[in-house]
């Protein structure tokens, strides 16, 4: 076993602290570069009489609230071809908050969608908020069959 002296023993100590606070640096940025997100969540669809009625989740991590922000969505049918365009609304979802929003689309049946795509921000109001804003900021997942991006 080796023996170091004080001096190297305080240098490799000192490497070492500043590793654990460069990782802990890195980590605290990446959590807030995460919170900074608008989460989109495509929580579930289901069956509403001629219509299927999609689920989701709105989590704004911004700083500032969501005013109102219209999203361009395709969806797709399991063969891959475009099925519609669709434009929902999230509505008012302040800062820091979550809200769940629910869109009826008519004469679709949902095992006939295979995916939505996220295809555009058509309009993103709020403080210092721009579609192009929004839409760098939108991270999407899913908890249906659908798969859900952007």
């Amino acid at each position: 076993m080796a023996v170091l002296s004080g001096s190297k023993q305080a240098g490799l100590l000192g490497a070492a602290g500043v590793a654990v606070i460069l990782m802990t640096a890195v980590s605290v940025a990446q959590a807030q570069e995460a919170s900074r997100a608008i989460a989109i969540e495509l929580n579930g669809a289901e069956a509403n009489d001629k219509a299927c009625r999609l689920s989701f989740v709105f989590d704004n991590g911004l700083a500032t609230g969501i005013d109102d922000m219209a999203l361009e969505l395709v969806l797709f049918e399991k063969d891959g071809r475009v099925n519609r365009f669709v434009v929902v609304r999230s509505a008012k979802v302040p800062a820091g908050k979550s809200r769940v929003r629910q869109f009826d689309i008519p004469g679709t049946e949902c095992p006939s969608i295979a995916r939505i795509l996220v295809n555009d921000v058509k309009e993103c109001k709020g403080a210092e908020l721009t579609p192009a804003a929004c839409a760098d900021s939108i991270k999407v997942s899913t908890r249906s069959d659908i798969k859900f991006d952007n």
